[in-house]
């Protein structure tokens, strides 16, 4: 016969009173959230009716106020225009122009009349401003990098310095000429008779 197994058992403590109850496995702290940065003003494009201005990282800006576009045939290739974009900037306080055949490479140029002497054609000016690549970039006329300007902000046109009118020079008055005297007759020495008839008459 085989032997009775006996059956296991627990053996169960009765609680003391006021004993406290066992402590919850401790569960970490949650971390405290980070604080998020304020954020910053949106850029946002395209300006429309207002100015788009561009910053370099060495404090150079460009604000631009009007952009337009130059369209002119080459006798070589008369289906295919050649397209050349101009804005109209202000920089120090003094309109100018940067023009190129894209905005990877906009050269800084004079009055706008100038640029279409020079391209040959007139500029067609946009009603509102475009959506511009960030960064633009400003090459020298042998292509050199020059400047790189990025987007900051769309703001009211700045105020424009009047160009400076040239003075009309005071007319200098002629100097008078004196009236050239009549030949005087050739003088003769002291003490020395010329005789008559010596000058004709």
């Amino acid at each position: 016969m085989a032997a009775r197994r006996s059956a296991p058992f627990s053996r169960v403590l009765p609680r003391r009173a006021g004993a406290a109850a066992p402590a919850a496995p401790s569960q970490a702290a949650p971390q405290a959230a980070s604080p998020t940065p304020a954020a910053g003003p949106t850029l946002e494009q395209p300006c429309g009716t207002q100015a788009a201005r561009f910053e370099s990282a060495k404090g150079f800006k460009m604000v631009i106020t009007r952009a337009g576009q130059v369209r002119t045939t080459n006798p070589l290739r008369p289906l295919t225009p050649e397209v050349n974009e101009v804005l109209q900037v202000v920089i120090a306080g003094k309109v100018a122009t940067a023009y190129g055949p894209d905005f990877a490479t906009l050269r800084r140029g004079g009055a706008a009349s100038g640029i279409e002497a020079m391209l040959g054609s007139p500029i067609h000016w946009q009603p509102t401003l475009p959506t511009f690549p960030d960064p633009i970039a400003i090459v020298t006329e042998e292509g050199t990098p020059l400047a790189q300007l990025t987007f900051r902000a769309c703001e009211a046109p700045p105020a424009v310095k009047a160009p400076k009118v040239p003075k009309a020079e005071a007319r200098k008055k002629a100097p008078r000429h004196a009236a050239p005297k009549a030949a005087a007759a050739p003088k003769t020495p002291p003490g020395f008779s010329m005789p008559q008839g010596a000058i004709a008459e």
